[in-house]
């Protein structure tokens, strides 16, 4: 036999099973869509609402309350802000510059800082945020990692050779530190006629083969504010916000603190855009309801849609 160093472990398949049953159940980060020790995607179109939720999540997460009916443990979370200016996050988390809302000590936030650092110069500008998460992931013994946005972490990361790359130092850093990871990524251009797919994620095939867990935000023709959550993979568990039973939300901002309110389940296709055909006829029954002296509110219970999309209806006849 060679003698080279060995780097794989072999044990009989009823061996790993009893080592298995003596390692603890990973606890819930966000119900049964993310756990303990998974590394995921969270992915929507441009301003649909990603970084609310994901704010949302890394709230519950460092104080331990349910989120949207789902269960979490207590964490410590860093939340990697790459979109929002600190002004831009103090107005969205506030009623005014005095009614501040209260996170936990748990929930450390992180920004870029631009300063110049020569010693650095030689590193791209990608390497040295993904060495800057290491770097703020040990000092603050974090447990849970949030990333908003990916794309700061690989310029390109829609060539699968670049995801490969990026994805194998995030899985690294999760499986040597024990970190539950969760990375906001985005949608190009996709046909609203219809359901989301894991395809419908940029760089999905290089990306999404590698996750635990994917899960996305959807618009909704029910109203501006309206929209729906549904899991695309998860790697351990059953899927349970599947096409036929999606977390069905609307936006609000309530005691300083602009969240997802859940309305309970519903099939996805409720939220999709019917056909133009169809939309046409759904506004020119509205229009003969509001001309019989019906409200906008009496209107939209018949559509199952907000009074706001009913107005937006009637300016169109």
């Amino acid at each position: 036999m060679p003698n080279k160093r060995n780097i794989l472990t072999d044990k009989t398949a009823n061996e790993w099973l009893e080592i298995g049953s003596r390692i603890i159940d990973p606890k819930p980060l966000f119900g049964n869509i993310w756990h303990q020790g998974e590394v995921g995607i969270l992915f929507s179109n441009t301003g649909k609402g990603k970084s609310i939720l994901a704010v949302q999540l890394a709230d519950a997460i460092s104080k331990g309350n349910p989120i949207l009916g789902e269960n979490t443990d207590k964490y410590i979370v860093l939340y990697f802000d790459f979109e929002l200016s600190t002004k831009a996050f103090q107005k969205r988390y506030s009623k005014s510059n005095t009614e501040l809302y209260s996170f936990s000590p748990n929930f450390v936030r992180i920004e870029i800082d631009r300063g110049e650092n020569s010693e650095d110069e030689k590193l791209s500008f990608e390497q040295l945020i993904i060495n800057s998460i290491t770097i703020q992931a040990l000092k603050n013994n974090a447990e849970v990692l949030i990333i908003d946005n990916i794309t700061y972490l690989a310029a390109s990361n829609e060539k699968s050779h670049e995801a490969l790359e990026l994805m194998k130092i995030i899985l690294k850093l999760s499986r040597e530190y024990s970190i539950s990871i969760l990375l906001i990524a985005h949608t190009p251009k996709r046909d609203i006629y219809s359901p989301i797919q894991l395809e419908d994620l940029a760089g999905s095939k290089a990306l999404s083969n590698f996750v635990d867990i994917c899960f996305c935000i959807g618009e909704s023709v029910k109203g501006d504010n309206i929209r729906y959550i549904k899991q695309l993979k998860n790697r351990n568990y059953p899927i349970e916000y599947g096409q036929e039973n999606v977390i069905n939300c609307e936006i609000e901002k309530e005691n300083s603190f602009l969240k997802f309110n859940m309305m309970g389940f519903g099939g996805e296709k409720e939220h999709l855009q019917a056909s133009k055909t169809n939309e046409d006829k759904r506004i020119l029954e509205a229009q003969s309801l509001k001309d019989a002296g019906k409200t906008n509110t009496e209107i939209a219970k018949t559509f199952g849609v907000s009074p706001r999309t009913i107005g937006r209806w009637l300016k169109l006849t």
